[in-house]
């Protein structure tokens, strides 16, 4: 709803009134479920490069953070995700706020992210790499839907062994691999 009102993402979820999300139907009831999503970025020396990222070997993105402190500063750049399900519709919108009465190609991914761990400090300045885990499952942001305009790239994340695997973050779920046996990680690094 908010891109179809032209509204600029920010890190919040915006909420509409269910009058306002019955606005908007999906033509013929369909969803499109696609494999890979590619990525185009800017490397480090200024060249274009792609990235092929699909929910199972690849399956791990940064975004833009939109967290600032009490005085306005960045702590951390980026937000990290997964990607469970990359998809499209096509969506026509109906009602007094509608910007046209032609159906409108829309694609989102359906994603589990994650959070930083602010127990210990990281980065270049204590020579330690970043860790994030997935947030718990009952928690309002645990899972989310991106439009795939806002992902930079993939990242490699990198298991943190020493913690071991967990099924205390999500019960048995669809959006794991089967390989997974119905656990995560703790946590992971971020490999910069």
């Amino acid at each position: 709803m908010a891109r179809l009102l032209g509204r600029v993402y920010n890190g919040d979820e915006l909420t509409f009134t269910p009058a306002e999300r019955n606005t908007i139907t999906f033509v013929n009831n369909r969803l499109y479920k696609h494999k890979v999503l590619r990525v185009n970025y800017t490397t480090y020396d200024l060249r274009r490069s792609q990235d092929s990222l699909n929910p199972r070997p690849h399956a791990d993105f940064m975004v833009l953070s939109h967290e600032e402190d009490e005085h306005g500063n960045t702590d951390h750049p980026y937000w990290y995700g997964r990607i469970i399900g990359i998809f499209h519709v096509l969506v026509h919108h109906s009602g007094p706020m509608s910007q046209s009465k032609e159906p409108k190609p829309m694609q989102f991914l359906w994603v589990r992210w994650f959070g930083r761990d602010m127990s210990i400090r990281t980065g270049w300045k204590v020579k330690r790499l970043h860790r994030i885990g997935f947030l718990e499952s009952g928690d309002v942001s645990a899972f989310g839907f991106l439009d795939p305009v806002l992902l930079i790239r993939g990242v490699h994340l990198i298991p943190a062994f020493h913690y071991g695997r967990t099924m205390a973050l999500l019960p048995p779920s669809i959006v794991r691999n089967t390989s997974e046996q119905d656990e995560d990680w703790v946590y992971y690094y971020v490999n910069m």
